[in-house]
C-alpha cells in the first residue's frame, strides 16, 4: 500500500519554535505585575487602618493589628498568585508542545490515509514516531521535556506517580531548605497551586523547558517513512 510520510518542513518547524517562545514573552510581558508584592500588601493594610470607620471608642491598637494581618494575608495571596503565573505558564509551555505534536502527527498522516481519528495520544504519537524510525526519548532534548512532563502533571495533581518521578531528578523543587537540612513542600502542602511554596521551580527553569521544546524540532529529520500495513496493524492493537 506504500509508505507514510512525516514532512518537518522548515516553515512549519520554525513556526512552531515561534509559538513555543511566545510562551516564554507572555510571561516576561505579564511577571511584572507582581514585582513589588511586599509594598503593595503593605499599602493595603495601612489603607485599611486609615479608612476603618472608628469612633472615639476604637481600640486603634486591635484596629492596627488586625490590618497587619490582613495585609499578612494579602501578601500570602499575592504570592501563591506569582507563583502559580509560572507554574501554569510552564504547563501551558508543555501543552503547547504536546498539542504540536499531536497536530503534526494528524496533518501529515492525512496526507496519506483517510484519517478520522481528531485527536490522538502522546502515546499514540511516540509509537507512530517510532514505526517512522524517530524514538522521540533517544532525542537529546527529551531529558528536560521529560521532566517538564512530570513537573506539569505534579502541578495539576500534586502527589502521584509524576510526583515521585521528578522527586528522583529534581529534588532541590522539593526542599523547604537548599542546605539539606529541610521536608518535602509537596508533603507539607498536600497541594501544589494553594500555597505559594509548594515548589521551588524558578524563571531559570522555564527558560531551561523552552531551550528544550524549540530544540526538539530542530533534532528531527527532514523527512521520515513508515510502511502503511505496518501502521495500520499497530493501529488495530
Amino acid at each position: 500500500m506504500g509508505e507514510t510520510q512525516l514532512l518537518f518542513w522548515k516553515p512549519t518547524i520554525k513556526r512552531h519554535q515561534e509559538e513555543l517562545t511566545i510562551v516564554l514573552d507572555y510571561y516576561n510581558k505579564t511577571k511584572d505585575y507582581f514585582s513589588n508584592i511586599e509594598e503593595e500588601s503593605k499599602e493595603y493594610g495601612n489603607k485599611l487602618f486609615r479608612e476603618y470607620p472608628g469612633g472615639e471608642d476604637t481600640d486603634t491598637a486591635s484596629v492596627a493589628e488586625w490590618a497587619q494581618e490582613e495585609s499578612v494575608e494579602m501578601y500570602l495571596s499575592l504570592l501563591t498568585m506569582k507563583s502559580n503565573h509560572l507554574l501554569m505558564t510552564i504547563s501551558l509551555l508543555y501543552h503547547t508542545w504536546e498539542q504540536q505534536l499531536i497536530r503534526f502527527t494528524i496533518n501529515e498522516l492525512s496526507h496519506d490515509l483517510t484519517f478520522i481519528k481528531k485527536a490522538l495520544e502522546f502515546k499514540e504519537v511516540q509509537t507512530i514516531f517510532r514505526l517512522h524510525g524517530i524514538n522521540i526519548p533517544d532525542t537529546i532534548s527529551w531529558t528536560k521535556i521529560r521532566e517538564l512532563k512530570f513537573l506539569t502533571n505534579t502541578i495539576k495533581h500534586g502527589n502521584g506517580e509524576s510526583a515521585d518521578k521528578l522527586r528522583k531528578i529534581r529534588p532541590d523543587f522539593f526542599r523547604s531548605d537548599l542546605s539539606g537540612d529541610s521536608f518535602d513542600t509537596l508533603e507539607l502542602h498536600g497541594a501544589v497551586l494553594l500555597n505559594g511554596h509548594t515548589l521551588r521551580v524558578t524563571e531559570k527553569d522555564l527558560e531551561a523547558y523552552v531551550s528544550a521544546v524549540t530544540s526538539f524540532w530542530d533534532e528531527m529529520p527532514e523527512r521520515a517513512y513508515c510502511d502503511v500495513d505496518t501502521l495500520l496493524r499497530e493501529a488495530e492493537k
